[in-house]
């Protein structure tokens, strides 16, 4: 078994960060997070309760009759369900452990930080007995958020529960973690044969959860051997050699072969989707955190280094890597900005920590706040303060500027995001705010703030 016990928090630390950055720390940020959670807490059997994305001002998305600007909101069940209740545990962490600031003008108290993510936490407790999706590891998030500030076990049979639900969903002749269900006929998870195993990049993000129980929640070794061997497959299939990603692959479940690669989000099967990279950089340097397997670190920074050099000179990526530019009109996805962003910083402190010689290598911090003031310049909504908020909805368009009047109202934090894109997809949704856009944008931000020069 190769796993270390993983340092689930990083010690507190100067706060390292330029001044261009400031932005990622205003009020802003907090004020929008908490005028959202003002709207709730949802309840458990509430459909539309918790954040998803906001709808777009080009009718891509549904339920037309919200003011574009304003979240969709999804069940207790839906994949991006604990995303927001993540983020008001890490602003609650900047408030406090952190000790990034003094209080902004206005602002809740921590205590009533504290209050306000619990309770947009626990009706998720439900999500413990979900068997049938692999984002585990996300639904999770919240939980294991909780357990570490409050320093309580008491969601510790949740946690245990999720893991063992994740690895149950194991295929022994494909060597991987089911994705997507068969059962699901959208254009996104068809199956190409009756024995089809989906696996997408983005499951390189649960694998964390697997590590965690077996050296904490379970003790279960094999659950970690699971996850190392769906790592090693995504390498062997997904990751193509100069770095580039596939989104899906499409495993046989009885023989283990690979029927095909393609995407499902992104523009065509053989383009790179820029979420998708994002997501890859992520999660082989989380899982890297755990293991010391060199080959996650080295797949870590192939990603990373292909994700720089295909950047826009702006820095924000569009929605794929492979989208034809249309100046203010191709979309972009400050998204997948965040998620690599946050990544990078991981991969960086992963290469610092570990002593490994990196001659020529990239200084992978850097990389990450380019990409952090790309997002800031490009994407994030008007300033808004807990004395001088705006109420909630707000029309904006791809070349609507950031930081403007205009988006003041829009609900998240951040615009200029894509959910999906593809041809097929029905309906399509780009240009919005996501929910997990804006958890890794503030996850990056506590990364920055626990750096140590």
């Amino acid at each position: 078994m190769r796993l270390l016990l993983a340092t689930l928090f990083f010690a507190d630390v100067s706060k390292a960060y330029p001044d261009f950055l400031n932005p990622v720390f205003a009020d802003n940020v907090n004020a929008r997070l908490w005028r959202t959670a003002l709207s709730g807490p949802s309840i458990v059997d509430d459909e539309h309760g918790w954040p998803h994305y906001t709808r777009g001002a080009y009718n891509n998305t549904p339920q037309e009759s919200l003011p574009p600007g304003q979240y969709v909101k999804t069940d207790a069940s839906g994949w991006t369900s604990g995303f927001f209740p993540d983020s008001l545990w890490q602003a609650y962490r900047r408030r406090t452990e952190l000790k990034a600031r003094d209080d902004f003008p206005g602002e809740p108290s921590a205590e009533d930080w504290l209050s306000m993510a619990d309770a947009w936490t626990s009706p998720l407790q439900t999500n413990a007995h979900l068997t049938d999706t692999h984002d585990l590891g996300f639904l999770a998030k919240p939980f294991e958020s909780a357990m570490r500030i409050q320093k309580t076990d008491a969601y510790l049979p949740m946690l245990q529960n999720m893991s063992q639900n994740l690895a149950a969903r194991f295929s022994p002749a494909a060597g991987v973690i089911r994705s997507w269900d068969c059962t699901n006929c959208s254009s996104s998870s068809w199956c190409s044969h009756e024995d089809s195993v989906l696996v997408i990049i983005d499951n390189m993000m649960n694998l964390a959860l697997l590590a965690r129980s077996a050296s904490i929640y379970t003790h279960n070794s094999t659950l970690v051997d699971i996850a190392i061997s769906h790592a090693d497959k995504t390498i062997q299939h997904h990751v193509r050699p100069d770095g580039s990603s596939y989104h899906v692959c499409d495993y046989s479940g009885t023989t283990g072969d690979v029927y095909l690669c393609r995407t499902a989000q992104g523009l065509a099967d053989e383009s790179t989707w820029a979420r998708g990279q994002a997501w890859g950089i992520y999660g082989f340097a989380e899982f890297y955190s755990f293991t010391r397997d060199p080959a996650y670190l080295a797949t870590s920074k192939r990603m990373a280094d292909w994700f720089i050099d295909h950047l826009p000179s702006d820095g924000l990526p569009f929605w794929d890597f492979d989208a034809e530019y249309l100046p203010n009109v191709t979309p972009r996805d400050s998204s997948a900005a965040a998620i690599a962003a946050s990544g990078m910083l991981l991969l960086q402190r992963q290469i610092d920590e570990s002593k490994v010689a990196c001659r020529g290598g990239r200084d992978y911090k850097a990389a990450a706040e380019g990409l952090l003031r790309a997002t800031v310049e490009l994407a994030l909504a008007g300033k808004i303060s807990f004395v001088d908020s705006s109420p909630i909805g707000a029309e904006t368009y791809a070349d609507t500027p950031a930081n403007s009047s205009v988006s003041r109202g829009f609900e998240s934090i951040l615009m200029h995001a894509t959910s999906n894109n593809n041809p097929r997809a029905n309906p399509k949704n780009f240009d919005s705010g996501l929910s997990y856009g804006d958890f890794y944008f503030v996850e990056a931000g506590n990364r920055l703030l626990e750096w140590e020069d």
